[in-house]
């Protein structure tokens, strides 16, 4: 018999073990000590030490520029004019005056006809040796300078074209002749200077002396002019005159 008043007992039901997809939709992706806890606290730590190198390369490269740009500051000499310095003072521009230019044509020797335009080397403000300057034929418009890519110079002491002439190619070159008008040197872009009977390369230009241009056709009224450039004793050398 049963005790009257006795508590009745309950039973639960029985649990489950979770079915293959409810353990996965509820577990931990990454437990505690998992293989996939590990993986990812590799992974973490990695990217950490990488983030650690660059941050140190960067500021690597910031002390070293900082030390060059430093170094630069200390060690640069200011431009001076005394025999220390590292570059002298420009002096005066030296300022060379031409003489209204004459044109003509001539005859070369291996025929052919040249023209000449003659420009008179009135003075310059400062002496100017021939190892200073440059010579150019340019347009007057835009400066360009007038190439003679090739251009030879076949002259003797009295001859200004001993050769063939120039061509629509060569186009031109210079002679720089004596104020008793014999020819000394001829000049080219190619060749810069070149002796003229055994003249010497380098010495002081006379006044009276000639700039002339042998050409393949005249410059004269069509824009052009003839210069002279260049450095001496550290002053620029500048002259023009319109052809």
């Amino acid at each position: 018999m049963t005790a009257p008043n006795a508590p009745t007992l309950k039973t639960s039901p029985p649990v489950e073990p979770p079915t293959e997809g409810e353990e996965s939709a509820t577990a931990s992706p990454h437990r505690p000590g998992s293989y996939d806890g590990r993986a990812r606290s590799f992974r973490e730590a990695q990217v950490r030490r990488r983030i650690t190198r660059r941050e140190r390369v960067g500021v690597g490269i910031v002390v070293v520029i900082i030390a060059l740009a430093a170094y630069t500051i200390v060690t640069a000499r200011p431009f001076t004019g005394s025999t220390g310095g590292l570059l002298p003072v420009p002096g005066p521009e030296i300022v060379v005056q031409f003489g209204s230019p004459t044109v003509s044509t001539l005859n070369c020797s291996a025929g052919g006809t040249a023209y000449v335009e003659r420009i008179p080397w009135v003075n310059s403000t400062q002496p100017v040796a021939t190892g200073e300057i440059f010579v150019r034929v340019f347009e007057i418009f835009d400066g360009d300078y007038v190439g003679d890519p090739g251009a030879v110079a076949n002259v003797t002491s009295s001859n200004l074209c001993h050769g063939t002439p120039p061509d629509s190619s060569s186009r031109w070159y210079a002679v720089l002749a004596s104020p008793n008008g014999t020819n000394l040197l001829t000049y080219t872009t190619g060749d810069s200077w070149a002796s003229v009977g055994g003249a010497a390369l380098n010495f002081q230009i006379q006044g009276g002396s000639s700039m002339v241009v042998v050409s393949f056709a005249s410059f004269s009224g069509t824009g052009h002019g003839f210069g002279v450039g260049g450095v001496a004793h550290g002053s620029v050398i500048r002259g023009t005159i319109p052809l």
